[in-house]
């Protein structure tokens, strides 16, 4: 991956211009995009910079240790003012995502918006005709690294510190499942270690992310696997559904279902899983995926989704029961051969 000294030059040129900068995430945010989001505002408050952070809904609980989150605007809390923000922006950015849909309850307002923007982002298929600068790198294995590569390539460098080395570890270590998987290049492994060179406590923030479940989330992961997990063995497929109402149960807090389809994809000899969850107007679908077989083509066509060859999200307005069987057909006609 090469950036360019021309594009670190205009994104100075359009950082020391701006005098309202506005980092928008996207919706159901992971740590990938609150994490870069929040490393950069450091970054930019420390130069003097106005710098308003914005989401579309709320953060899942796992990250509410994070320093700085109380500083994010959410616009299912604070609509009016998150709509201000980004209209009142002369800089917007795009952190790990494509295009303003992805932004959900805040696209019209970026839509709207006559400020530059810049996109920062690890996805496939960017919206090129939306973007003044685009930063955009779908073999790097988080957008929380390709922000580190773009700092330590800028005038900024001096101006990572530990806060904002545990920003970017937190997104890079979760958007590779703990280095499981999308982090084959030896550039990720060495960003993690000279991040722990900055002062980020590994197993700490491990611990934080990954061991800070509450009973809940625990039960209803019991749950799923004891009674809603269903095997496609010779279609190499697993998936889970949860209702509403079994969300319900649990608490439905946000972040409750983070990961879960993992536990579909660890099953041996399964090289495709889902998660199915019914929200007020949809059906919200993950997906993952083993070797070649790309679920972000499979998310695109069936699913108006996409993501990542291994994981992507998409979305359903038929009910439940008939996002299943849909998933079902699609899922007996898959040509997967597992490594």
């Amino acid at each position: 991956m090469i950036i360019s000294p021309n594009s670190i030059a205009q994104l100075e040129e359009l950082i020391n211009q701006a005098h309202k900068i506005c980092l928008v995430t996207h919706s159901n945010p992971d740590a990938d995009t609150v994490g870069s989001a929040l490393a950069f505002q450091n970054i930019l408050n420390q130069i003097g910079k106005e710098v308003i952070v914005v989401n579309p809904n709320n953060i899942p609980d796992f990250l509410h240790w994070m320093p700085q989150l109380d500083q994010i605007l959410i616009h299912d809390i604070e609509g009016k003012k998150v709509q201000s923000a980004v209209l009142q922006a002369d800089l917007i950015f795009a952190m790990d995502f494509n295009a303003p849909h992805r932004a959900g309850n805040i696209e019209q307002s970026m839509l709207n918006s006559k400020a530059k923007k810049v996109l920062i982002d690890h996805h496939l298929f960017p919206d090129e005709s939306y973007f003044d600068l685009m930063f955009s790198f779908p073999q790097k294995s988080s957008t929380s690294e390709l922000l580190f590569d773009i700092l330590r390539l800028s005038n900024y460098k001096s101006h990572i510190n530990k806060v904002v080395a545990t920003h970017i570890f937190v997104g890079l270590m979760t958007d590779t499942g703990s280095f499981a998987y999308s982090c084959n290049d030896a550039e990720t492994f060495e960003s993690a270690a000279e991040l722990i060179r900055y002062g980020v406590q590994v197993k700490e923030t491990h611990d934080l992310i990954y061991n800070n479940y509450s009973v809940e989330r625990l039960r209803m992961l019991g749950y799923c696997i004891g009674e809603k997990l269903k095997v496609f063995p010779e279609s190499h497929a697993a998936y889970i559904s949860l209702t509403s109402e079994e969300l319900m149960q649990y608490g439905d807090s946000e972040g409750l279902t983070e990961g879960v389809v993992n536990y579909a994809l660890s099953i041996k000899g399964i090289c495709f899983a889902a998660l199915l969850t019914e929200k007020k107007d949809k059906i919200k679908m993950s997906f993952r995926s083993k070797g070649d077989y790309s679920v972000n083509a499979f998310a695109r066509e069936h699913f108006e989704g996409g993501g990542h060859l291994n994981a992507a999200g998409g979305k359903s307005y038929l009910s439940l029961s008939e996002t299943e069987i849909k998933l079902e057909k699609l899922i007996h006609s898959l040509s997967i051969v597992c490594d």
